[in-house]
């Protein structure tokens, strides 16, 4: 049994060497963020809703059958609702320079400047061989007349490869243009808004 011993060490120790590499992705960009100047707008973002589907830490693809398969070893850097929500903030401030006060309501009244809600529920989030797709519903409300705008938006990237890789900086992308659709309403409400054509 002694004699066995450092045998038993040495394999112990080459298990421990050869488990995964976790790699982590985000869905937003890797530019610094636009910065600079004042608020135009205030925008009550509230959380963000995702299929429940890819709802987790590790990437979901879909494969060339339609099946999703997780991706173990591949994990999302964060949440992935919060960063779809800091791709949404990051755009309502380069396109409508509107700051989120979901976490610090302004009372009504206390400011001068637009208030709106804006409720975002993504749909899909599909990343296959073909490409990735983004599509969310949402719903804008001016404060405090409740004036509503109802609107769908969805979004393709190609990918080059069908790779974890490939996959989050294309849903990444398609997600920005997503948020920006949705923040260039924000920027035109008041000036008669209406859904963006197809």
């Amino acid at each position: 049994m002694i004699r066995l011993w450092p045998a038993l060490m040495v394999l112990a120790l080459a298990g421990c060497g050869t488990s995964p590499v976790t790699r982590y992705h985000t869905l937003q960009s890797t530019q610094a963020p636009a910065t600079g100047g004042g608020a135009e707008r205030l925008v009550e973002v509230l959380p963000v809703l995702v299929p429940a589907s890819v709802d987790r830490n590790e990437l979901v693809l879909t494969d060339a059958a339609g099946r999703l398969a997780v991706q173990q070893g591949e994990r999302w850097s964060g949440d992935l609702a919060e960063q779809l929500r800091g791709v949404l903030a990051d755009a309502l401030w380069r396109e409508a320079r509107a700051t989120d006060v979901y976490a610090a309501p302004v009372p009504a009244g206390a400011s001068n400047l637009p208030q709106y809600r804006l409720a975002v529920r993504f749909e899909r989030l599909d990343a296959r061989p073909q490409g990735a797709t983004v599509a969310a519903s949402w719903t804008l409300r001016r404060l405090p007349d409740g004036r509503a705008l109802t609107c769908r938006s969805a979004e393709q990237r190609g990918m080059a490869s069908f790779t974890p890789d490939a996959a989050s900086e294309a849903l990444g992308a398609a997600a920005a243009a997503v948020a920006t659709t949705i923040a260039a309403e924000v920027a035109r409400f008041d000036r008669g808004g209406a859904c963006p054509t197809p």
